[in-house]
């Protein structure tokens, strides 16, 4: 039987400074069970930490179609993650996990994938296990940053443009950007959006206040609607029971809920 608190040792392969204050780690794992057969679902998060000092919950930002190797995106805020930008390559890290539910599969349905400031992170791993085109089902990508400095991932948009509609804007204007510019809820109003689709959100809370509306305006009904919810998780397995949102437990339940399931529940968005 897994043991949930069981920790795993991973080697740090590279690092790529991704964005202002955000890096991109590859891990590998140490052990050898582990290499090339780490299961996750897209969506999910791992508790990674440096030992003796603490863990810090991160959602897996690489494919689960290729699981030699692990990758994270690294948001400096606190003092966990500042540590892990001080790490060099080479260095070791804890794993626990995987955590959580994940997005879910949607089997032949159009994917709206709107994904605010670091919201990007978690839909990336969703964006690269689908790299090929379906005749069955497409992908609308909405993605929104404050600015130049913010946006995540440049380097891969001309890759993704191959097999989904990638539609970037930022909240103000920038002589350096000659795409779109406002905010992500903009891009209802100048993007015909595919029907029969399923929508996936991710980004900071109050940005669920008006990309809601704006779905419900679509037609998007309360079961097509699903939001990854941020918390201080720190168990992974709601024992420590930090991240509750009404009865349910954001890392056991979640990261990813329904709008049906969240609506009722103040608070939870």
């Amino acid at each position: 039987m897994h043991n949930p608190y069981e920790v795993h040792f991973a080697k740090i392969k590279k690092i790529k400074k991704e964005a202002h204050e955000i890096k991109l780690f590859t891990l590998e794992f140490k052990e050898r069970n582990l290499k090339g057969k780490f299961e996750f679902v897209p969506g999910q998060f791992i508790e990674v930490g440096i030992l003796g000092f603490g863990e810090s919950p991160l959602a897996v930002c690489s494919s689960p179609k290729e699981p030699s190797s692990l990758q994270i995106c690294v948001h400096r805020v606190g003092q966990v993650t500042s540590k892990l930008h001080r790490l060099k390559v080479g260095d070791e890290v804890t794993v626990r996990g995987p955590y959580g539910n994940g997005w879910p599969e949607a089997r032949d349905k159009n994917l709206l994938l709107i994904g605010g400031g670091l919201g990007l992170i978690p839909l990336r791993s969703l964006i690269l296990s689908k790299t090929e085109k379906s005749s069955k089902s497409k992908i609308q990508v909405f993605y929104g940053a404050r600015g130049i400095p913010q946006l995540l991932f440049k380097s891969e948009y001309k890759k993704w443009d191959k097999f989904l509609d990638l539609q970037v804007t930022l909240d103000k204007p920038d002589p350096k950007w000659n795409g779109q510019v406002g905010l992500i809820t903009t891009l209802f109003d100048k993007i015909e959006i595919l029907r029969e689709s399923v929508a996936f959100v991710c980004g900071p809370p109050i940005m669920y206040k008006f990309v809601v509306p704006k779905l419900k305006e679509k037609n998007f009904k309360d079961s097509q609607i699903y939001l990854s919810l941020e918390r201080r998780m720190h168990c992974g397995i709601g024992v420590c029971q930090h991240c509750t949102v009404g009865s349910k437990y954001v890392c056991r339940d979640g990261p990813i809920f329904s709008f049906e399931e969240l609506k009722e529940i103040p608070g939870a968005i």
